[in-house]
């Protein structure tokens, strides 16, 4: 079954993928400012999460592999997101869409379903597992953005109205062929 699904998403990609687009490749780190909850009835922060991530700065590093199509000051792609966590990694397929807007890019993405980890546990996963992100990035230079957002965990067989979310600041390096 996993097998199947990986050789889909794989085929799938090869086949809607046109020859004019790009590779494209992330690299950063996001440090998490706050933690919560969103649901239909709003949002609420932890307290004492937001605390001890505001005094202890936590960086994540990831990597992020991309085929990506560039429209004018509009981008859209997908691929796979690896986080680190010190001894372990997680990766799952993902999917984008940025927007140009004066020196800030506007991005917005989701990925999950299948998950593999490596590091001091290897695996891969699949389930109802689903990672939004929408962030605001200030471009300096070609390459590097500043900026923030919120990401969520959503997993609907535990909660059918809600999700996690994470408040981060963060670092990338946008390293495309051009």
């Amino acid at each position: 079954m996993m097998k199947r699904i990986l050789s889909g998403l794989v085929l799938c990609i090869a086949l809607l993928t046109p020859a004019f687009a790009e590779v494209r490749l992330d690299l950063g780190f996001n440090v998490p400012l706050g933690l919560g909850g969103l649901s239909a009835s709003g949002s609420e922060m932890s307290e004492e999460a937001t605390d001890f991530l505001t005094s202890h700065i936590l960086p994540f590093p990831h990597a992020d592999l991309y085929v990506q199509m560039p429209l004018d000051t509009l981008r859209f792609g997908g691929g796979i997101r690896i986080y680190t966590f010190i001894l372990e990694s997680v990766w799952w397929p993902n999917v984008y869409v940025e927007k140009d807007i004066w020196k800030l890019t506007l991005a917005g993405q989701v990925g999950g379903g299948l998950f593999g980890f490596f590091g001091l546990f290897n695996s891969i996963q699949t389930g109802q597992v689903f990672i939004p992100d929408v962030s605001l990035w200030f471009r300096a230079g070609k390459s590097l953005r500043l900026g923030g957002g919120v990401m969520g965990l959503l997993v609907p067989e535990l909660s059918d109205d809600g999700m996690l979310m994470l408040v981060y600041l963060g670092l990338n390096l946008v390293i495309t062929p051009k």
